[in-house]
């Protein structure tokens, strides 16, 4: 496989939004072409993470759209789909081709808008990537789902809920230092224990927000690289990984650790050639805020039922060993689904750039991760970047 590069990332904010879905996919698109100096130049290929453009804006057949809006006509133009990791998806594809010297210099768009409907429609058509036997038909929701592996976990490792609010907290914490982020004040374990219950034992503050929004970034060849005077400032894509698992949750093999996780960890890992222990900092899917622990665990972080601990002893702040979500994750940042790994992606090259917001920067990083699911803890990709 050839060398493969970042040189160019963007980002909208993230919340609710009133531009339209490509007029904010445009504008991602446009802030990472002008950070890689590329306006003007030729794109080999798009591709574009989304998960129901259908359904969320009546909007279809994204990916050529786009290409079209962007001015990147004849370049190919690929829609990818696996749920809310469609934007790691479509980067990891996007690694591909350059990787198989099929093309140079590749745009990927993350992208969803998800405000158009009302909040109980956007619950119902996330609910669709759920098992129609299994689980639809009998009234699962993705939050249910999450609050049944909440409560074994519980059981399993003696998980508080004033630990478990430790999650949400910290995320605030970030987000209310990101300008991009959906939501930016902080919370207190209090309010978070206090809050709603929307699926005992979570509570409204467990629980991420529907957003809009969208991120890109430019991957290019050494090649490429080199024309375009990116030779010291590119980040390198060490590794990326890939798993899935059983559709319904009560088909897999455990309910308090995701195999497609710790498939798609490994594999990341053995590409990069690296471990664990080596990676400064990372950006986790928390949809739900039990996922930030489960992630930690499968992706070997921390040793399984010990990723509170890290948490109350401050290792996973952004001054800690192990820096978990500094952007304030899916919870504070947001959550439009198909443009969360691409975020994802955005964040983690902030922080290798040492460009990252005031508060948020980890001290010196030189690898990091990124962690997406897609379905419910279905459909997950792992991304390892570094900038040596």
């Amino acid at each position: 496989m050839e060398p493969v590069n970042i040189i160019g990332v963007g980002m909208t904010r993230f919340g609710v939004l009133e531009e339209s879905i490509v007029e904010i996919a445009q504008a991602a698109a446009y802030e990472a072409l002008e950070d890689a100096a590329l306006i003007e130049s030729t794109i080999d290929h798009l591709f574009v993470g989304t998960q129901n453009p259908e359904e969320f804006t009546g909007q279809g057949h994204l990916s050529t759209l786009l290409a079209d809006y962007l001015g990147v006509v004849p370049a190919g133009a690929t829609r990818v789909e696996t749920g809310p990791s469609s934007g790691s998806s479509a980067f990891e594809s996007a690694i591909a081709l350059v990787g198989a010297g099929m093309a140079d210099l590749v745009l990927v768009v993350g992208v969803e808008k998800m405000s158009q409907v009302a909040r109980d429609t956007a619950s119902k058509i996330l609910s669709r990537m759920l098992s129609l036997e299994n689980e639809i038909m009998y009234g699962a929701t993705p939050t249910a789902l999450a609050a049944m592996i909440t409560r074994r976990y519980m059981h399993d490792y003696g998980l508080t809920r004033e630990e478990l609010s430790l999650i949400p907290v910290k995320a605030h914490r970030n987000g209310a230092k990101n300008p991009l982020a959906h939501f930016q004040k902080e919370i207190s374990v209090e309010q978070v224990s206090n809050s709603p219950i929307i699926a005992d034992p979570l509570r409204l503050y467990d629980c991420c927000a529907t957003s809009d929004g969208a991120a890109a970034a430019v991957v290019a060849s050494s090649k490429a690289v080199h024309e375009y005077g990116f030779s010291d400032s590119a980040i390198k894509v060490l590794g990326v990984g890939h798993g899935s698992d059983y559709l319904a949750v009560q088909h897999r093999s455990s309910l308090t650790s995701m195999n497609a996780t710790r498939v798609a960890a490994k594999n990341a890992f053995s590409m990069a050639r690296i471990k664990p222990s080596d990676i400064d900092v990372c950006e986790l899917h928390d949809a739900f805020s039990i996922l930030e622990l489960l992630n930690m665990e499968d992706i070997g972080l921390v040793e399984k039922g010990q990723a509170i601990k890290a948490v109350k002893e401050g290792t996973t702040e952004v001054s800690g060993d192990i820096p978990v979500n500094p952007s304030g994750g899916l919870k504070a940042r947001g959550h439009p689904t198909g443009g969360t790994g691409v975020a994802q992606i955005r964040d983690i090259v902030l922080q290798l750039r040492g460009t990252a917001p005031i508060g948020l920067q980890v001290d010196n990083p030189k690898i990091g991760l990124t962690h997406n699911i897609g379905g419910f803890g279905n459909n997950m990709v792992v991304s390892i970047l570094s900038t040596i």
